[in-house]
């Protein structure tokens, strides 16, 4: 190294073992002054699983969020053992439900911080330690876990939860659900010291881009609009991942588009009218992105030298068209 880069740090160094002057007053730590709130949850129905976390703390996404598709969630806030968030994971892979890894935990930790906790079958635990500053809280219920600490009160824990709940039958996908608690809670109060930083994580076994288990992971590292910002971000992968067909079963996986699909890859020879799963007793499609229907698209894709899987977004989609419209084309007599 150089004399020109060691000259900042040696003068670094001076200046954090100088004395404080008498009088003067030693700037907070960022851990005396972060405050978080977070909802780890899980969609039985997909296999979904997932956090979604704001916080008054630079870069919060990777120190504080843990999931593990076919697993489960973990979120550690309020001083909590952040070390020990894939440990937590480890021992739910090893069937222990959540109480009984929070439990565990408890032999090792006087003080557990505040920590949610949610396994693939919907259960979950929540706990908020004693150090974690006012005003905290935690709630927790089937399928999902809340909790937060210097937050503006207890409606913020109170929204995360009547969020959740409220769109348990709406069929979006877990990572919108887990969003709208999110700016649910915010819109109750939020983080009592503002906003900085963001994360918003979802999993699910092979089921990523090109086969693996991640299929949301969004961060906001400092931004005093850090929410809305992950708004954003989660409206731009949507626009990147979600408008096509089959692509993560999420949205498009039934109706008129999906027909039309099946009717092209019929038409291309990747579909059967035998085939009952794609196509009624008349013979029309179904309209619904099964197996059969994903084989076929990825079957067509391998021929038409497109990448693997069976997602298709808007510009496969044309292709397909396109060969399905020259194949009729060299049918007509001349």
């Amino acid at each position: 190294m150089n004399d020109r880069w060691r000259r900042p740090l040696a003068t670094g160094l001076l200046l954090l073992l100088a004395p404080v002057a008498a009088g003067a007053q030693t700037p907070p730590r960022e851990s005396d002054v972060a405050s978080s709130m977070s909802i780890v949850a899980v969609d039985p129905e997909t296999g979904d699983v997932g956090v979604c976390l704001a916080s008054r703390f630079f870069a919060v996404g990777p120190i504080a969020t843990f999931v593990r598709a076919g697993v489960g969630a973990v979120a550690v806030m309020g001083g909590g053992p952040f070390k020990e968030g894939e440990r937590l994971l480890d021992w739910l892979a090893e069937g222990l439900t959540p109480a009984e890894v929070l439990e565990r935990l408890r032999h090792e930790y006087a003080d557990t911080g505040q920590i949610n906790i949610v396994n693939m079958r919907g259960e979950s635990v929540s706990t908020t330690g004693p150090n974690a500053a006012q005003w905290k809280g935690h709630r927790f219920g089937t399928n999902y876990a809340a909790a937060g600490n210097i937050l503006a009160g207890a409606p913020v824990v109170d929204a995360f939860a009547a969020s959740f709940e409220g769109t348990s039958r709406s069929r979006l996908p877990l990572a919108e659900r887990l969003l709208r608690a999110l700016e649910a809670a915010d819109a109750a109060g939020g983080d009592a010291r503002g906003r900085q930083g963001a994360a918003l994580k979802v999993y699910k076994k092979g089921e990523g881009f090109r086969g693996t288990d991640l299929l949301v992971d969004l961060r906001v590292d400092d931004s005093p609009t850090a929410i809305g910002d992950l708004r954003r971000l989660w409206s731009e992968w949507t626009f990147h991942h979600l408008y096509g067909v089959g692509y993560q079963p999420i949205v498009q996986s039934q109706g008129s588009d999906v027909r039309q699909l099946q009717r092209h890859l019929l038409a291309l020879g990747y579909l059967d009218r035998n085939q009952k799963s794609a196509f009624d007793e008349r013979g029309e499609p179904r309209g619904v992105f099964n197996d059969a229907t994903a084989e076929a698209a990825a079957r067509w894709k391998k021929d038409a030298g497109l990448d693997g899987g069976s997602y298709l977004v808007p510009s496969m989609l044309r292709q397909l068209e396109e060969a399905v419209v020259k194949k009729k084309g060299q049918r007509r007599p001349s």
